[in-house]
């Protein structure tokens, strides 16, 4: 690789590094310094809601990027060497598993941490093991990503357990870990379950309003092409035509993570293209390379652009003969994933 692609590269990589705030980082942060706090509070069997917090909201929303900035600027949650000289880790790491049972949630916690035990271990004892280990390499904050994951498609039984598991672990008399859960629906409404509901603190992370009087849109375009980028902006927001601003919420169904994605993904391809501008076509290109659509189903170029579906934008006629005779066979007279005729 020649030293100007390198060099384009390290470019790319860094704007793609950057993180850009929301007025949402602010309760965020505050929910997660209350969370840090609170490890210093005894138990007294009171319910306490600084001992879980959770950030509720759509794909794309940009849970994860945000959750993890704050978890890494804060003091408390970095590894440390303690008087044994052992490198500690206090903050782990988990991707809720899918599909999720209470034993697979246990046994994911089991492997964070570096240990195997195998399908074929109880789930009591999988539990048990896992609170353990927690306190054994004195882990004081669980991230559990895709929570969501954990109970979705679990019974009555299997949704309880693993509330009262999770309750368990903020209880621990000789070691109480805190909690951070992030993801999708069904989530919050998991978390009001009574077991749960006096113990959290919620943080929802809302789709974009690009209909107020903050150009949130425009901002976060200038910020990335023009701040992180170094790009003019060869597009006329302010066209009411082209409806530029529409268009790309719609296209990543008005979730900020996703419009930030696409606003770096057509960066991206301005400086490989060799310009110093951000055209609309970018966003065309880039779309299509995201959504897989047709050209007469771009969402940037099509005129029914309000009718289409970007999540489905991959199906041809094809997929869609067969979706909708699956559906059929089954006596549905709804729409399956949203899948219409567009």
């Amino acid at each position: 690789m020649s030293e100007d692609r390198l060099a384009i590269a390290d470019r790319i990589s860094q704007i793609y590094a950057e993180y850009i705030p929301l007025t949402r980082d602010e309760p965020l942060n505050s929910a997660l310094r209350a969370m840090v706090a609170s490890v210093t509070t005894p138990i007294t069997g009171k319910p306490d809601k600084r001992r879980i917090v959770a950030i509720c909201g759509n794909s794309g929303a940009g849970k994860t990027t945000a959750v993890l900035r704050h978890l890494q600027s804060m003091r408390a949650m970095a590894s440390y060497v303690d008087e044994d000289r052992v490198t500690v880790q206090p903050l782990l790491f988990i991707e809720a598993p899918s599909p999720c049972t209470p034993k697979l949630l246990a046994i994911a916690g089991l492997k964070a941490l570096g240990i195997n035990p195998g399908l074929r271990v109880h789930e009591n004892v999988a539990w048990e093991e896992f609170r353990r280990l927690l306190k054994v390499h004195k882990v004081m904050w669980v991230f559990i990503d895709e929570a969501q994951h954990a109970i979705e498609t679990a019974t009555i039984r299997e949704a309880t357990v693993i509330g009262n598991s999770l309750k368990g672990l903020t209880q621990m008399p000789d070691w109480p870990v805190r909690l951070i859960l992030a993801g999708v629906p069904p989530l919050a409404s998991f978390l009001a379950r009574k077991q749960l509901y006096n113990r959290r603190t919620v943080v929802p992370f809302e789709p974009v309003n690009i209909s107020g009087d903050d150009d949130l849109i425009g901002t976060v375009l200038a910020t990335v092409a023009e701040k992180h980028a170094g790009l003019a902006i060869g597009i006329d927001l302010d066209d009411p035509e082209s409806r530029f601003r529409e268009r790309l919420s719609h296209a990543c169904d008005a979730e900020f993570g996703s419009i930030i994605q696409m606003i770096r993904g057509a960066v991206e391809l301005a400086i490989l293209g060799g310009r110093d501008f951000l055209a609309v076509q970018d966003f065309i290109d880039i779309y299509s390379a995201f959504s897989g659509c047709k050209p007469s189903r771009n969402v940037f170029t099509s005129a029914n652009w309000v009718e289409l579906e970007p999540a489905v934008a991959l199906l041809r006629d094809d997929d869609r003969a067969w979706e909708a005779a699956r559906l059929k066979s089954k006596g549905s007279n709804g729409t399956k994933f949203g899948v219409r005729p567009q």
